[in-house]
């Protein structure tokens, strides 16, 4: 009975590691092709196929598609091996069209920025709770932590409070959009279309950076209500007469 198809390395067809043969054998192609192919992309990737090719080396069991598994990998990963080289290769994939588009070294350097900034704070928070806990004394810091924190109905009325604060509103009526535009002239108190014209103008040269601003303003500035407020007074004050 023929074993289930699995990605090996050749016993017996092999140059090297016995990788291109059990390639060859799992897709019943001719090895030389892709031994060929290999070196190819070798000298196309600066290194990196051989790379590859050192990684399925050591992680590929031994065997072929007609006797199943003979031997062990050198580096046993467990079940779903053709799934687990799958995750290293898109990995890599992306680190290497990070480091083409010149992003790697910035987010390398960010990296360290932040975590120098981090690190010592944390190994002292992490050493101070450590300690309390081998005393026994984290469990009541945990308490008194819950118990001095407001609960989410308290959270949540003081944002809504904060949020209708703040100086700037969205402008009910003088509006195109959102009401963003009308808000800041009516706080500046100059005309709207000015602040449109800049405003458009800087979304611009900025690339899209205005829209975003605008989006996150109208999020977080609340609506002008004044003018409903008065419209319902005045309703009340000044009834209709029949």
């Amino acid at each position: 009975k023929a074993a289930s198809r699995m990605l090996y390395r050749h016993p017996t067809d092999k140059r090297l590691g016995g990788v291109c043969g059990g390639i060859g054998d799992y897709l019943d192609i001719d090895p030389v092709l892709l031994r060929l192919g290999w070196i190819l992309a070798t000298f196309l990737t600066g290194g990196v196929a051989l790379l590859i090719y050192v990684l399925m080396w050591v992680a590929l069991p031994i065997g072929t598609q007609q006797d199943g598994q003979t031997e062990k990998a050198a580096i046993n990963l467990g079940d779903n091996v053709l799934s687990k080289l799958a995750y290293i290769f898109i990995a890599l994939g992306v680190l290497w069209l990070l480091a083409n588009t010149g992003l790697l070294p910035r987010l390398w350097g960010g990296f360290w920025s932040v975590a120098s900034v981090l690190f010592w704070p944390a190994v002292l928070i992490v050493a101070g709770f450590l300690l309390l806990r081998k005393n026994g004394d984290a469990a009541s810091l945990g308490r008194d932590v819950r118990k001095r924190m407001p609960d989410g109905e308290t959270v949540k009325q003081t944002v809504k409070n904060t949020h209708q604060r703040l100086p700037l509103k969205r402008s009910a009526d003088d509006r195109v959009l959102l009401g963003v535009c009308g808000g800041i002239a009516q706080a500046l108190k100059i005309d709207p279309i000015i602040v449109r014209i800049l405003w458009a103008l800087f979304s611009i040269g900025s690339i899209g950076v205005g829209v975003i601003i605008y989006v996150l303003l109208a999020i977080i500035m609340p609506e002008d209500k004044s003018l409903e407020i008065e419209a319902v007074e005045g309703e009340i004050l000044d009834p209709v007469v029949q």
